[in-house]
């Protein structure tokens, strides 16, 4: 048994599809927590709450599913390894870094370093031996194992689907629109080709919830990474608005948990007929 991941359906491959839950972690090392300067429960912003639940009917069915055990906190398994900010590192020099990204610069890089409204979450600043264990015991295994299932699928049934769960804050409201509910990244066909995501797109507006894709969120590191539509092996995120499965407080499941973890099972089922059909297997445009 992996400390980074759960895994189950891994052994015998029923479907091309695989499900894969990075943020949902909440094996919380001591060491993270003793150098917390916020509140622990401030950590919790930075989950996606019970994700792992909605994955839960889909693993029971039998498709193979991965589930992170260390949570975002401690290690963002949707970042780039070098996305790190060199102002929470005390023995490396700036130099040794590459120009920060976005996400860095907003303190959401390989390991997140602020909050708004928070500020700074640590007491002290981290060693790079600190980050590369958190690489070499979290990171790489997790992406290790999702390129090698994902190789096997595509060996087995001529071709990969990667389902990368996420959860997301309520959007804004938009005037005369129904909320954007779920959100599907695709890295705008970079990672899957247009035909799967918007077969995805149709099966989840189906359900009654009004969907998106690409916007606001393409997709990470886990698509870059993974998706190689070229080669017969896609990657597509689903972000889902937390206000669909958890309680009014979004600390705990909600009433809904079950309804919407039904709809995943039911999409990896729908896009697995969908690859098994053949009817995506090509290029992406």
């Amino acid at each position: 048994m992996s400390r980074a991941f759960a895994l189950h359906g891994a052994d015998r491959l029923k479907a091309p599809v695989l499900i894969s839950v990075p943020h949902a972690g909440r094996d919380y090392p001591a060491t993270l927590i003793s150098n917390l300067r916020a509140s622990p429960a401030s950590l919790l912003r930075l989950e996606d709450r019970y994700a792992d639940l909605l994955a839960k009917p889909a693993l029971e069915q039998g498709f193979a599913t991965i589930i992170a055990r260390f949570p975002r906190a401690w290690i963002d398994l949707n970042r780039d390894p070098g996305e790190i900010d060199p102002d929470m590192i005390h023995d490396a020099p700036r130099m040794a870094f590459g120009q920060p990204s976005a996400k860095v610069r907003g303190g959401l890089g390989l390991v997140p370093g602020r909050l708004s409204g928070i500020g700074n979450l640590w007491r002290n600043r981290w060693s790079m031996d600190d980050i590369r264990s958190r690489l070499a015991e979290a990171h790489e295994p997790y992406h290790a194992m999702v390129a090698r299932l994902l190789e096997r699928m595509r060996a087995q049934f001529g071709a990969a689907l990667l389902l990368d769960l996420h959860s997301m804050p309520s959007l804004p409201l938009e005037r005369g629109e129904q909320p954007v509910r779920i959100v599907l990244g695709d890295r705008f066909g970079r990672s899957c080709a247009s035909q799967l995501s918007e077969a995805a797109r149709r099966f989840l507006a189906g359900t009654g919830e009004r969907t998106s894709v690409n916007f606001p969120y393409a997709g990470g590191h886990m698509l870059e990474r993974h998706g190689r539509p070229v080669q017969g092996v896609h990657a597509l995120q689903i972000e889902i608005d937390r206000a669909l499965y958890l309680d009014s407080d979004q600390r705990e499941p909600g009433a809904a948990v079950h309804q919407v973890a039904a709809h995943i099972a039911g999409l990896a089922e729908y896009l697995s007929d969908e690859l098994l059909r053949g009817t995506t297997l090509m290029a992406a445009e």
